[in-house]
């Protein structure tokens, strides 16, 4: 993590019990690698559900019969759905080889109790994600979509606290508590409530508002109260961390978080306004202002993606001011 000291030849001070160097920096270095492919994998995702590419390849797990990976180039960039769909592919195939790499690694060199078991939790949660969409698409079911919009960003939590948990700054032990058990506790439920309004979204997103009028209102009244609640939570346990906690790490988690959040709440006015136009309620507030929906136009997937990814982005840095928050005397980032 950022302004960690890396050990030379030895780490002592990461929980690992003594294990080389190497083996740390390379544990690290994959959990970075997985983290870092997952989130534009959720980029394409999120476009491919944007742009209702979803079922544009029809069989899987092979691609219009050919394995996966031999896909020809010119087919796979002739057709905009059929590159959509296919790189989401490419991308999760990615993912999970590099769940397997870190899987195998932390269970070779890391004996902390439990890491071992994140690693094989990691690489079986990859795995269903697959099998999840997969099954969708065979399926062309929409409730399958929405939990596989629910678990993608699980998934990127939970290797974000594998780059935490593998940092050669994750120190075995420390002074004084650095934060109070009611702070920790506050976290969680923090990070619990941000997943809730992710659940939320995914839902709104695979809603018809013309299928189902009343549900749309209840998912998009169910959305906009609890991000109010997350936002306020946020900015709350931002104050707190500052005023009672102190440790820098956590405040800066905290401060990262209220950023990316107000960050989200943009993002989703303005997803709504590229999907279903301005509200009545404001046009009559300010006047009629010259803007036509364009269904699935550049700027319409832009944004929308964005909403999603921002969203998983939130949830992977309020799990880790969890873990942060529950290390004692740590004063690395």
């Amino acid at each position: 993590m950022p302004g960690a000291e890396v050990p030379t030849r030895v780490d002592r001070s990461a929980g690992s019990q003594a294990r080389p160097a190497c083996a740390v920096r390379w544990t690290h270095a994959l959990a970075w690698a997985a983290a870092g492919a997952t989130f534009p994998l959720i980029w394409m995702g999120g476009l491919v559900t944007t742009y209702g590419a979803g079922m544009a390849v029809p069989d899987w797990p092979s691609t219009f019969g050919y394995n996966l990976f031999l896909y020809p180039l010119e087919s796979w960039l002739a057709v905009w759905d059929v590159f959509l769909e296919h790189s989401h592919r490419l991308l999760g195939a990615s993912v999970g080889l590099l769940s397997i790499a870190l899987a195998v690694a932390l269970w070779l060199t890391d004996r902390r109790r439990g890491m071992k078991w994140l690693g094989l939790a990691a690489l079986a949660g990859v795995v269903l994600q697959g099998v999840l969409g997969g099954l969708r698409v065979l399926g062309n079911e929409i409730f399958l979509a929405k939990v596989h919009g629910c678990t993608g960003p699980a998934f990127f939590a939970l290797a974000a606290a594998l780059v935490t948990l593998t940092s050669p700054a994750w120190p075995a032990h420390g002074g004084p508590a650095g934060s109070t058990p009611g702070f920790r506790r506050a976290a969680w439920l923090l990070a619990a409530a941000i997943y809730t309004q992710i659940v939320l979204g995914a839902n709104l997103r695979h809603q018809d508002p013309e299928g189902g009028a009343g549900w749309f209102r209840l998912w998009v009244w169910l959305h906009v109260i609890v991000a109010g609640v997350v936002v306020a939570a946020t900015v709350a346990m931002r104050v707190w961390a500052s005023s009672r906690v102190g440790q820098p790490v956590v405040v800066r988690r905290a401060g990262l978080l209220v950023g990316l959040l107000v960050l989200q709440v943009c993002l989703g006015i303005a997803a709504w306004v590229v999907r279903y136009g301005i509200p009545a309620w404001f046009a009559d507030w300010t006047g009629e202002l010259p803007y036509t929906v364009q269904a699935q136009s550049p700027l319409q997937a832009i944004v929308v993606t964005a909403h999603v990814a921002v969203g998983s982005l939130a949830l992977a840095t309020a799990v880790t001011l969890c873990l942060w928050s529950g290390r004692a005397g740590t004063q690395h980032n």
